[in-house]
């Protein structure tokens, strides 16, 4: 065979795999991930992870939101779906509310790496124009926590991406996805009403708190008054200035997480107990400090979070 037909041939052959390889990432019916191990690439919008994507020919960013329990919702303010069918209402952790709709008419959903899926069913929906407005214009909806149900994950803001690893016995054993990473901590938490929220023990100086992860948030401390009057008297809750919308954010330091992992956090909000009260109920929160922990501490470290064993990694960036 000529050097001509040789390269040809490898050409061909090259090009046939790449089609099983993209054929093998269509599934139908059901945004779920499949296979070992998968990568996404991410991008941070204010303090937010998305994943690029298109809807029915509509490009756009999905927002990857621990704190949403649904595999996948969209945003029908900015895709047109004609025939969604209303279902229930709905509210944000921070109060804004909706109405839900029902869709089974999602011809595609194709994800920025590669990843599609046709014809879906039971998908929800609603008007999200309050993040349209204030953190993306095409804002196609969010990426949930069913979405990865029997997954690890390894969330990178740095190197901007987030990587899923299949939960199994031999993963278990291998911890591959710890290879060459420097684990700084391993975090115990507990699952309380909702199995997508994950709630770590926090120390601050002195002072209990219950601590929620959530890649849906900057981050947030919530205390009761003499918990709050204490440490700012001893320096390690400091009001910082405000954000764009006028809320006042903290410096707060002396952080112990578990028992494992001290840390300094800058930036985080203060929020008042209207703020939180729909969180507190819906996630069986009954303690009155409480600190969201976000975008303020995922900014600081790698983490891997492995909801079968309920641990969260931290790792050195």
């Amino acid at each position: 065979m000529s050097n001509y037909r040789i390269t040809i041939w490898l050409v061909s052959l090259l090009i046939l795999n790449s089609v099983s390889v993209l054929q093998a990432q269509v599934f139908e019916k059901t945004p779920e991930l499949h296979g070992d191990t998968v990568v996404f690439p991410i991008s941070l919008i204010n303090v937010y992870p998305f994943i690029s994507g298109n809807v029915n020919g509509v490009e756009g960013k999905f927002m990857f939101d621990t704190g949403y329990r649904t595999s996948m919702a969209l945003n029908d303010n900015y895709i047109k779906l004609p025939n969604k069918r209303s279902k229930s209402s709905g509210s944000t952790g921070s109060g804004q509310t909706f109405v839900t709709n029902t869709n089974d008419t999602i011809r595609e959903v194709r994800l920025a790496n590669g990843i599609t899926y046709r014809n879906l069913e039971n998908i929800s929906s609603a008007n999200y124009d309050f993040i349209q407005k204030n953190i993306t214009t095409d804002f196609l909806g969010f990426i949930g926590h069913d979405f990865f149900q029997g997954y690890l994950f390894k969330l990178d803001y740095q190197h901007r991406k987030v990587t899923f690893y299949r939960s199994t016995a031999e993963r278990s054993q291998s911890k591959d996805f710890l290879k060459n990473e420097k684990v700084l901590a391993v975090i115990d938490f507990e699952i309380r009403k909702l199995a997508n929220h994950p709630f770590v023990k926090l120390n601050i100086d002195g002072v209990n708190v219950i601590g929620a992860f959530d890649t849906g948030q900057n981050g947030l401390l919530q205390l009761d008054a003499p918990s709050a009057e204490l440490l700012k008297r001893r320096g390690s809750v400091l009001a910082s200035g405000k954000d764009s919308y006028g809320d006042t954010l903290l410096n707060i330091k002396n952080i112990t997480i578990d028992g494992k992992l001290k840390t300094t956090l800058k930036g985080v909000e203060l929020a008042h107990l209207k703020a939180t009260q729909l969180e507190r109920e819906k996630s069986g929160i009954t303690e009155s400090n409480l600190m969201n922990i976000g975008y303020r501490f995922l900014a600081q470290y790698k983490t891997v979070w492995d909801y079968a064993h309920q641990k969260i990694y931290v790792l050195e960036y």
